[in-house]
């Protein structure tokens, strides 16, 4: 696996930050939906039933021997800080409270 400047691989997963403020509400149209919402349904895991990532571990990309070349990771730059989340955890967690060059950061997928 090569390795980018100071890349390194995390034991988790993925990089979306919502503005601050920013609803759900505001940024998306719910009047618009092709099956009926009363046939809409819970079908998921109850809340905390995938249980997030908080203080990720992380390992330098030569010694992430669990990955292979074609693994897809999300991978974070910010302020010459870098990090990579791979799919193959995330999968498993759907979320990660994390930190990237001093800022608070959540990542999802």
């Amino acid at each position: 696996m090569k390795v980018f400047g100071k890349l390194y691989i995390a034991l988790i997963m993925l990089v979306i930050v919502m503005p601050t403020g920013s609803l759900a509400s505001d940024t998306f149209d719910f009047t618009k939906h092709s099956i009926p919402i009363e046939q809409i349904e819970f079908g998921g895991p109850e809340k905390d039933g995938i249980p997030s990532l908080v203080n990720p571990q992380f390992i330098h990309a030569d010694e992430a021997s669990f990955l292979e070349d074609s693994d897809k990771v999300i991978g974070v730059s910010l302020k010459g800080e870098a990090k990579a989340y791979p799919l193959k955890i995330l999968n498993w967690h759907e979320a990660v409270n994390d930190t990237l060059a001093g800022k608070p950061i959540l990542a999802t997928w």
